[in-house]
């Protein structure tokens, strides 16, 4: 009980809040309003886990859903049943905080270059499938404009580009391994959701993931399978994108105030 009771400090009482409105508000903008095909609704809940642990990034991502689901004004469509999902995203993001993923780890040298390289290249890898989806690229599937592609393209370089440049300009090694976790987190949220997406909703869900699994049953795919292809496709960068939010977040905060939460210690390098 005293490893359950030291996640829900005050500070991390005070945290949660101001990060369920985070999810809600990124979240209902990027699905419902830009319907774009990823999500943006974890940066609270993988911060809270990041700093708190566990247990308390878990109930930070199921209240947001729930909360959202049931909100005047912007409450109602299908987020609800996705709060076991949010729930997933927050104790992964506690893993990765007690094995101190964002935790600095200055480098030079081969080394940095390499770690850039390769985080770059995990972002290229995470959106090539969405890039080759008929969805985008066929303007009889998806109905997008041909700019649409080209945009994607733009934007899966310009990501990469800014994830290698933080890694080597920061000489940090722990981008790399945010990156990594994001990807990790990305597939394991699919996994999770797709059940849900198809056996409740039947592939549908209202937000801009929606032309995705469209695209995928026209080519022949089951509700389950596209709705698994479709997870596959959004949430590996979705969390990816999500991760270095939150690392950037952590790293423009000081020492001090980090090292304040149950898990802060571990998201600082060392004294010096």
């Amino acid at each position: 009980m005293d490893w359950l009771s030291r996640q829900f400090t005050t500070r991390v009482i005070v945290l949660m809040p101001v990060a369920i409105a985070i999810n809600i508000v990124l979240g209902y903008t990027v699905q419902q309003v830009l319907k774009l095909p990823i999500y943006l609704d974890s940066i609270g809940t993988i911060l809270v886990g990041v700093l708190a642990g566990p247990i308390a990034g878990a109930l930070t991502g199921i209240l947001a859903n729930l909360i959202w689901q049931y909100a005047p004004g912007i409450g109602g469509g299908t987020i609800g049943p996705f709060a076991i999902v949010a729930g997933v995203i927050g104790l992964l993001a506690g893993l990765w905080g007690y094995l101190g993923v964002y935790r600095p780890r200055p480098a030079t040298g081969t080394q940095l270059l390499l770690a850039a390289v390769i985080a770059a290249a995990i972002v290229i890898l995470l959106v090539v499938p969405i890039l080759n989806n008929p969805a985008y690229t066929d303007p009889s599937v998806g109905g997008y404009p041909s700019w649409v592609y080209t945009a994607a393209a733009a934007i899966a370089i310009a990501a990469a580009l800014v994830v290698a440049a933080f890694i080597y300009i920061r000489r940090d090694l722990a981008g790399f391994w945010v990156a990594a976790a994001g990807a990790a987190t990305g597939i394991v949220a699919a996994l999770v959701s797709a059940p849900i997406s198809a056996y409740v909703f039947g592939g549908v869900t209202g937000s801009g993931t929606d032309v995705i699994v469209a695209a995928l049953r026209q080519g022949g795919a089951d509700v389950l399978k596209a709705s698994l292809g479709q997870g596959l496709f959004s949430d590996p960068i979705d969390k990816t994108i999500t991760s270095f939010v939150v690392f950037i977040v952590l790293s423009s905060l000081s020492r001090r105030v980090i090292a304040r939460y149950p898990l802060g210690e571990r998201a600082v390098s060392p004294a010096t």
